[in-house]
């Protein structure tokens, strides 16, 4: 489950590593002509930005008191940040983090009028100066034009959940969601037998997806951020899923892209043709090799989903005990295909399973229902008929916190990790030293990898089980994550992100060899080649990226 999304973060990552963009004037170093004459050259969609707080504030433009109430409101939705293209869903990213310039209300009280009110000025941060709301590949062209034109630094802007640049342009992408029963790949031989899939317009989000998976009898393997897009930095990433255990990652199911590269071409990648640009979009990272206007993804028929819930009283005392049990069940539960979120501050877990059915899931999770009543704690049973009916029923009811700043680091645990008590006493006094924390069990520990359908990802995402996190994640997935406010000093906010990264450390250490999601990274994450991608696979993604 993405928390702190630091996609912005990673992708800032991602594409700092493997891009060879530099920037050489930012937006108000360039004329209003030029600006002028590429709102033209795009029918008048050039748009300049202005921070989704600023209808708050009576200094930097703003007091607007319906946008300001609407805000207030809806300040921790994720849809509704989503939807504006000067927030991020965590703030941080909508701040220049080195100075300070900011346009933020106190997440703890949107109504506090300390954050808005005079002398509180809203300034632009880190949210680009312009964008450019995209319909087809011609916009992405004259974008790439203007670019090497003025020099003006580009970003991607898929659903919007972390990454900014300030002075830059960015792209807004929206488009559609088509289902097709007998598709085959562009380029392809026309005798093979088609499948059935989804194409999914930049800029579709999980939770329309998912709909449209159940009203089409589908399943669809996807994240559980309703505000995600599916065809950006989600699979570029990996793309991970509380079905990826048996059903494979995001980069696992993907058949085909649609691509404007920088030269300005559009272009389709698949196994049969532009090989090397499929292989590197499958973990390469989100805005790295070009603009995506369009993926297409496998769709499984819809399956029966075995679900168990897990409620518990949280104390620190109930979190170590009960966390220390699941370790040691954690291997035979990825065995049996169940893959879910642990989440000790809400005093809750739970679970899907794809492949058994009510009988055998009972029995494969007695251990999990011994580790929960050890704390006394309960545990129900549940069968239902989709994956849409269990993302509505337990994922989208524990959304991750937004509208907040918020800093994140993760760990992939390998499988053959979980008899080392010193690595697990260091994820759990980790997650509970944290602001927020979550493990998810969302790796493809018992996917049956496709013949020939190599991927970037880094290959030790295989073989691991949780993902950790600080707000800390563990893959199983750690995570762990710490936050702070609009009046933080600039030594806290540096505090923030150093805790992630020492907080990681002994983590690290005993998995040396372990990977790391880098949607999800921490952003200091110091062994980044290796952690992200493993060393052969960044040689490749370089070359790639260097043609």
């Amino acid at each position: 489950m993405r928390f702190s999304k630091l996609t912005s973060a990673l992708s800032m990552s991602a594409t700092d590593v493997l891009s060879t963009f530099t920037a050489r004037s930012n937006a108000f170093s360039i004329d209003p002509s030029e600006w002028a004459f590429l709102n033209a050259t795009l029918g008048g969609r050039l748009m300049q930005a202005i921070p989704v707080a600023q209808p708050c504030f009576s200094q930097g433009g703003g007091s607007n008191q319906t946008a300001f109430s609407d805000l207030q409101t809806h300040n921790e939705d994720h849809i509704f940040r989503s939807n504006h293209f000067g927030a991020y869903e965590n703030t941080n990213w909508e701040t220049c983090q080195s100075t300070g310039d900011e346009c933020l209300l106190d997440w703890t009280d949107p109504t506090n009028p300390t954050a808005f009110a005079t002398p509180q000025k809203c300034l632009l941060g880190n949210i680009p100066s312009y964008y450019i709301d995209i319909s087809g590949p011609n916009d992405v062209k004259a974008a790439f034009n203007f670019a090497n034109q003025t020099g003006i630094r580009l970003s991607i802007k898929n659903t919007g959940l972390w990454d900014g640049n300030f002075g830059s342009l960015v792209r807004l992408l929206h488009a559609q969601l088509t289902l097709n029963e007998t598709f085959i790949p562009d380029g392809c031989s026309a005798s093979e037998s088609g499948m059935t899939a989804i194409t999914i317009g930049a800029g579709q989000q999980f939770r329309t997806i998912y709909n449209f998976a159940k009203s089409n009898n589908i399943t669809v393997v996807g994240g559980a951020d309703p505000a995600v897009g599916a065809s950006g930095g989600w699979v570029m990433g990996g793309g991970h899923s509380a079905l990826s255990v048996t059903m494979g990652l995001g980069v696992d199911r993907v058949l085909e892209f649609k691509i404007v590269t920088p030269d300005g071409q559009y272009r389709t990648a698949n196994r049969c043709q532009n090989q090397d640009l499929f292989f590197a979009l499958r973990g390469g990272g989100g805005g790295t090799f070009g603009v995506v206007l369009e993926s297409t993804h496998m769709a499984s028929p819809r399956v029966t989903i075995q679900a168990v819930l897990g409620q518990y009283t949280n104390t620190r005392e109930n979190s170590v005990q009960l966390m220390k049990a699941l370790a040691g069940n954690a291997v035979q539960l990825a065995t049996d295909g169940w893959g879910g979120y642990i989440t000790p501050p809400a005093g809750a877990a739970f679970w899907a399973n794809p492949v058994l059915n009510a009988t055998e899931a009972k029995h494969s999770a007695s251990g999990m229902v011994d580790a929960f009543a050890s704390v006394n704690g309960t545990t129900t049973f549940f069968t239902l008929d989709s994956f849409s009916d269990f993302y509505d029923m337990f994922i989208d009811q524990q959304p991750d916190p937004v509208g907040r700043p918020q800093v994140i680091g993760t760990r992939l645990i390998p499988s053959d990790k979980f008899d080392d008590d010193i690595l697990i006493e260091a994820i759990i006094s980790g997650m509970l030293d944290s602001d927020f924390s979550q493990i998810t069990a969302v790796t493809p520990f018992s996917f049956k990898k496709f013949n020939g359908n190599d991927t970037s990802i880094n290959p030790a995402w295989r073989t691991a089980i949780w993902q950790g996190a600080r707000c800390l994640r563990v893959a199983v997935q750690t995570v762990l994550s710490y936050a702070w406010n609009f009046n933080s000093t600039l030594e806290d906010r540096v505090g923030s992100y150093n805790k992630v990264t020492q907080g990681m450390s002994i983590i690290r250490e005993r998995t040396l060899d372990a990977a790391v999601y880098f949607n999800e990274a921490d952003v200091y994450e110091p062994d980044y080649i290796n952690a992200f991608w493993g060393e052969d696979n960044y040689k490749k993604l370089l070359a790639i990226k260097q043609k």
